[in-house]
């Protein structure tokens, strides 16, 4: 039941990830040691910092690389030890910074990809190119109306009684 609320919630990507990271550990992960809470916190890490990045496409939002960026302090905070002990001082180290590193070059590619979406819409034009824009419409729109003013004018006259015509002149 927690499971499908859980679906229903961070959706079926960011389950599926988090139920490969829970059922497959790396040969280094070692549950009598820090490996395992660190290896565990960064792939919970990292599922927040996938949500941000999902929630955030402005260039502004992205300032702080703490936001989408994972880093040894905060890995080592929220497991209660110091992150030279786990990121320098032990048999895991190498192999945890490198599963660190991976994490941040995916969350890397993830945040620019985000960008990179064109953006859409008049706010996102310049003055001059809302004005040049504006002048052209109205032009066209001028032109336009002259045509079917122009279409509705000649359809009338065709579709308009020989009698009628006469008492016209036309």
């Amino acid at each position: 039941m927690a499971d499908d609320y859980l679906n229903r919630f961070l959706g079926d990507e960011i389950t599926k990830d988090y139920k490969e990271t829970s059922e497959v550990l790396p040969s280094w992960v070692d549950k009598s040691n820090a490996s395992f809470p660190a290896y565990k916190m960064i792939h919970t890490l990292k599922q927040e910092k996938f949500r941000f990045i999902q929630g955030h496409g402005k260039k502004t939002d992205y300032n702080k690389k703490s936001n989408y960026e994972i880093n040894k302090a905060e890995v080592a905070k929220k497991i209660d030890k110091t992150a030279q002990s786990i990121f320098h001082a032990s048999s895991y180290s190498s192999e945890l910074r490198r599963c660190l590193d991976d994490v941040n070059e995916k969350l890397a590619k993830a945040k620019d990809k985000k960008l990179e979406r064109k953006a859409h819409g008049l706010q996102h034009l310049s003055k001059e190119e809302l004005k040049s824009k504006t002048r052209s419409s109205t032009e066209e729109l001028k032109l336009i109306k002259q045509s079917n003013c122009e279409k509705l004018y000649a359809r009338l006259l065709s579709n308009m009684p020989l009698d009628v015509k006469r008492k016209l002149g036309l």
